[in-house]
């Protein structure tokens, strides 16, 4: 039974990661600016570039995750990005905090209930 929770959370993580970041390159959806100073921030990183690369990284996380190539990484990228993306809402824009929080903690979830773990990674067998 976990495993398939676990399964769903990494497919749902993942299509939507993947949309998002796509979002960022084609705006299938326009995400309006949050007020004031967050409105300033979010104009800035779009000036400079800063959202593509988060998309770019959103788009490799969610590949991973859809793919189950390198979850760990993944889940590594997509958390650290949903941190940061929970912190920018509950700062400058607190109607908007829910999607971030809720993937955030689906993030946080399948890491620790991952079985996958990083010395995977270091002793490669062929």
């Amino acid at each position: 039974m976990q495993s398939k929770i676990i399964l769903s959370i990494r497919f749902v993580l993942g299509f939507f990661m993947a949309f998002i970041g796509l979002n960022k390159f084609f705006v299938f959806i326009e995400i309006p600016h949050p007020p004031g100073n967050g409105g300033q921030l979010m104009d800035i990183y779009m000036q400079s570039g800063f959202l593509q690369m988060v998309g770019t990284l959103e788009l490799i996380g969610g590949i991973g995750f859809i793919t189950n190539r390198f979850t760990l990484i993944a889940a590594t990228i997509i958390t650290a990005i949903m941190f940061n993306a929970t912190v920018f809402h509950m700062l400058y824009d607190p109607q908007g905090v829910g999607p971030a929080l809720i993937c955030f903690l689906l993030s946080l979830v399948f890491v620790f209930t991952s079985k996958e773990r990083p010395s995977d990674y270091l002793s490669h067998q062929v």
